[in-house]
């Protein structure tokens, strides 16, 4: 699966941040039991995740519904996996989130939030 991500900004993290995700079912309102993985960059649109859990996304598209917390407020958004990538400690996933305005926003004010922290605690001057 190729897939070419245009974003204006894509925040990386410095330590992984931890998050859960569940399964989509598609056609039906199930979800699998949560998994754990940690987001390492994200965007308004998406993020890539790490998992030690191998989604067979070659079956069609798969959606996720994941939950993070980026500084406040908990966030909870669905995506779909648009590539995948072996990795030695288990898997890389991208995904483009299915959200909407409002949870964009909602993301864009939670990352500057955190930089914003991010700054003020180390004392780092630059932005």
């Amino acid at each position: 699966m190729q897939y070419k991500r245009h974003e204006y900004f894509r925040h990386s993290f410095d330590q992984p941040l931890s998050a859960t995700f569940r399964i989509l079912v598609e056609g039906s309102s199930n979800e699998s039991n949560p998994g754990n993985c940690m987001l390492l960059d994200i965007s308004a649109n998406g993020t890539k995740l790490a998992s030690n859990f191998d989604i067979p996304i070659e079956i069609g598209p798969v959606h996720l519904r994941l939950n993070f917390q980026l500084y406040e407020a908990n966030i909870n958004v669905v995506g779909e996996i648009v590539w995948k990538k072996n990795t030695v400690d288990g898997f890389h996933y991208g995904i483009h989130f299915n959200g909407d305005a409002s949870t964009e926003k909602l993301i864009i004010e939670e990352l500057k939030l955190r930089r914003w922290s991010e700054i003020n605690s180390t004392g780092d001057s630059e932005g």
